[in-house]
């Protein structure tokens, strides 16, 4: 009895098998072949970037390189951005800012020029172009420029024009002109630390020694007051006699300023 139940238990394996392998083979007991292989899609083909977008690329690495003070490095950048489009008026920009601050004044007005011939209405380029003419002791000729920059509703540091703006006036003893470009200045940005000193200055100057403390004691409660605001917060406190404030302020220009021209005048008791 046990023999023939292994030999039906074997027998059911073996159909099992069977009918295993029957299912996988095709009519007539063949298997069937492998389907035929797909071609390879073609490969992706990576975007191109175009020459005028290469060169505005180099022209922002060679600004990045000028406010790091690599003048070397930022002419080569610009020179790049050149060579692929000669049309952007960015890369001119950017040339007048690092021949002006190496020093070739004929270089920085010949590729000023040429950014505003390419684009007469941009405004970041307008300001450059008049802070290098009030740079270069020609204040007057500057406030055209602020002014056609300040044009542009889309202009998006206007305040910075304004208060260059309010330099240059002053440069050049417009006195009520600084005092109005200031104020807008201020009125757009009521923390602007320049705006707010040449309000001051202008306000102790003329003897106005009151509002002129209204506005370096603001300045000295931001939280770094340039080395000038706070000398001139003292000079104003020794103007108007009051030797405690006037010390304060000179012990904070001390204290945060220590290498500063401003701080090694103290002693000297020069104030304008």
């Amino acid at each position: 009895m046990k023999h023939e139940l292994g030999r039906l238990a074997g027998a059911v394996a073996l159909a099992a098998v069977l009918a295993f392998v029957g299912g996988c083979a095709g009519p007539g007991g063949t298997t069937p072949a492998a389907p035929p292989r797909q071609p390879d899609p073609p490969p992706v083909k990576t975007q191109e970037v175009s020459p005028k977008d290469r060169a505005a690329l180099h022209a922002e690495l060679g600004a990045g390189y000028y406010e790091r003070g690599r003048m070397d490095i930022a002419i080569e950048e610009l020179s790049e951005a050149q060579t692929l489009d000669a049309t952007n008026p960015r890369i001119y920009n950017y040339f007048g800012l690092v021949y002006a601050v190496l020093g070739d004044n004929a270089k920085a007005e010949q590729n000023f020029q040429r950014a505003l011939q390419l684009a007469p209405d941009d405004s970041d380029t307008r300001h450059n172009w008049g802070w290098y003419l009030c740079s270069n002791d020609r204040p007057r000729e500057s406030i055209p420029q602020f002014e056609l920059a300040l044009k542009n509703p889309f202009y998006k540091t206007p305040e910075v024009a304004l208060t260059n703006a309010g330099r240059c006036s002053a440069a050049f003893g417009d006195v009520a002109g600084a005092d109005a470009f200031y104020r807008q200045a201020l009125a757009r940005s009521p923390t602007n630390a320049p705006a707010m000193y040449g309000l001051a200055l202008l306000a102790y100057r003329a003897g106005k020694l009151d509002e002129a403390r209204s506005y370096t004691r603001r300045l000295a409660q931001l939280p770094a007051p340039a080395p000038e605001a706070l000398y001139l917060g003292m000079c104003v406190e020794r103007k108007a006699g009051e030797r405690a404030a006037e010390v304060l302020y000179a012990t904070q220009l001390r204290n945060r300023y220590p290498d500063s021209l401003e701080a090694k005048s103290i002693t000297t008791g020069l104030c304008e």
